[in-house]
């Protein structure tokens, strides 16, 4: 079983290794990798508060330090990834049956987004083989009652967290599977040591940040930020950058700053940073209960849903390229239909006690990541659980003993799973790849190829508002300018907050020679954002060009 999850995801690596999104990196692939190789050349410390989770980028690093491409990671990943089906296949054996932990292992090994992650420069994989770690640790604790089990399983939920933060709201959920009856002293026993090994890793953590200026902060200053982006009036449950067109992660580390300290009128600290802007979402919850109520429930059906919610990445274009992916890969409906069979048989077998480690982070982990904003990815650790009770039924039907009917029926349950789901699922969505795909295009020098891909985002979703922005851009830079002015007038219009936009429409109304205009345009860059470099090189600009036109009027005049 192992050696064919491998297979598999050698024979996807083989297939994507050259492609857009793998050999060549966007969004936050692409500040991993930056990150990484900042790392690898020697400032292992920095100088800045950590604004994402460092767990990876360093892992990244010394993978650097050895070999300095992604494809060295991805081979780590593939090896990470067999490892967590261990993992996993000894927490069912553990929480249930032997055959259940082999079901649910091999389940997972065919799991497309699961193999699709493990070719992604991205930290997914690892925190999908930390879960699997995490639920055997448990397990484990929890049969053997020992404080050192507890202790482990507890430093393997902190790596949890220096992967992913959320975990660290999703982990004192687990705290009463250490609790026994009569056991009260050893039981809050347990539970503190559980505690403590989450604290231990992330002790370091807090140390560095502290160093480093960033005050009390034991993991990252992104939280405020993104409870805050997931949870505001104009919220949908997705991503939306706090200031439009600004969702790369340079931007996404710097706006939050800019913005809060805009707001305080003094320097913040990070976790001042963060502490604002959970403020803010909070006094929108007061204010608006049942909009926040409705919100939270959107979100949970985003969670919940068939289809994978892109990213940087897409499933379904990467999988129209890798045969062995499309061929066998298993999509979350077919997860979703194993696990519900599961539960079904875990009521009759009454295993619901002894899977309790399963459901309970399988909620824990639903319910942190909901409280803030969804991509499909996010949800991948939590989903790991629930392949424990995909595996019952099919367990049961090939299990040495079944019956010839139980193997029929496991069997026709495991093919419909593969299929029925998706003829529900809806077209995929075009137009961030081919947004994505113009972006790699302008980095490889390539702006014919970049506008192609730009112009067919804007044509799958004619309400997309990043195309505009690029191919103004685009268009500036080739000398077009009043094509540019036409796309960006358009981008405004759609969004006013797009410091970019107005700053690219100004240049182009210089260009032109429209100085009032211009000088419109520049002004409400400068007034959302005063620093804006680019902004201000043209504000200056233009003030030359006025000047010279006036000396020139001057000099003509009678």
């Amino acid at each position: 079983m192992l050696a064919g999850a491998a297979a598999l995801r050698l024979l996807h690596w083989a297939a994507v290794g050259r492609l857009p999104f793998v050999d060549q990196l966007v969004l936050d692939s692409a500040e991993y990798d930056r990150w990484a190789r900042t790392l690898a050349a020697g400032d292992w410390l920095g100088s800045e508060p950590f604004f994402q989770a460092p767990l990876y980028p360093y892992l990244i690093g010394l993978v650097y330090r050895l070999a300095a491409t992604p494809h060295a990671v991805y081979l780590l990943q593939i090896a990470a990834a067999v490892a967590g089906l261990w993992c996993l296949a000894r927490a069912g054996a553990r929480l249930a049956d032997e055959w259940t932990g082999l079901a649910a292992a091999a389940l997972a090994g065919l799991y497309a987004p699961f193999v699709l992650h493990d070719v992604q420069l991205l930290k997914e994989p690892f925190a999908v083989s930390l879960v699997a770690a995490l639920l055997w640790a448990v397990a484990a604790a929890r049969a053997s009652g020992r404080g050192r089990a507890w202790l482990l399983a507890g430093a393997a939920g902190g790596l949890l967290v220096l992967l992913r933060e959320n975990a660290l709201a999703a982990l004192p959920l687990l705290l009463p599977l250490a609790w026994r009856r009569g056991e009260y002293r050893a039981s809050l026993g347990r539970g503190l040591l559980f505690l403590v090994g989450i604290a231990l890793p992330l002790l370091p953590v807090a140390a560095r940040n502290a160093w480093v200026g960033g005050g009390l902060l034991p993991t990252t200053y992104q939280g405020g930020a993104n409870y805050y982006i997931g949870n505001n009036p104009e919220a949908d449950g997705t991503y939306r950058p706090l200031t439009p067109g600004r969702q790369i992660p340079a931007h996404e580390r710097r706006e939050p700053w800019r913005l809060a300290e805009a707001a305080a009128g003094r320097p913040l600290t990070a976790n001042e940073v963060s502490a604002y802007w959970y403020e803010r979402a909070f006094a929108w919850a007061r204010a608006e209960p049942l909009a926040f109520l409705r919100l939270q429930l959107r979100k949970a059906g985003l969670y919940l849903a068939l289809y994978e919610w892109p990213d940087a990445v897409d499933l379904y274009w990467l999988r129209a390229r890798s045969p062995a992916l499309a061929a066998v890969g298993l999509d979350f409906g077919a997860l979703a239909l194993l696990a519900l069979a599961g539960a079904g048989v875990a009521w009759r077998r009454r295993l619901w006690g002894a899977l309790a480690p399963a459901w309970l982070f399988a909620l824990a982990w639903m319910a942190s990541t909901v409280a803030f904003f969804l991509f499909s990815r996010y949800r991948l650790p939590g989903l790991v659980p629930l392949f424990l009770f995909a595996g019952l039924p099919l367990a049961a039907g090939f299990a040495p003993g079944a019956s010839r009917r139980a193997r029929l029926a496991a069997l026709a349950l495991l093919v419909a799973a593969w299929g029925l789901p998706r003829l529900a699922l809806p077209a995929p969505r075009l137009d961030l790849v081919e947004q994505n795909l113009g972006r790699l295009a302008a980095d490889r020098g390539e702006p014919a190829a970049a506008e192609a891909h730009f112009r067919a985002a804007l044509a799958a979703n004619p309400e997309s508002f990043l195309p505009l922005v690029e191919l103004g851009a685009l268009a500036g830079r080739s000398g077009r300018a009043e094509e540019a002015r036409g796309w960006l007038e358009r981008a405004v219009a759609r969004e006013p907050g797009a410091v970019e936009a107005w700053a690219n429409l100004g240049a182009a109304c210089l260009a032109l020679g429209d100085l009032p205009a211009a000088a419109a345009a520049l002004d409400r860059a400068l007034a959302l954002d005063p620093g804006f470099a680019a902004a201000l090189r043209n504000r200056e600009l233009l003030r030359q060009r006025v000047r010279g036109e006036a000396a020139a009027e001057r000099a003509g005049g009678p």
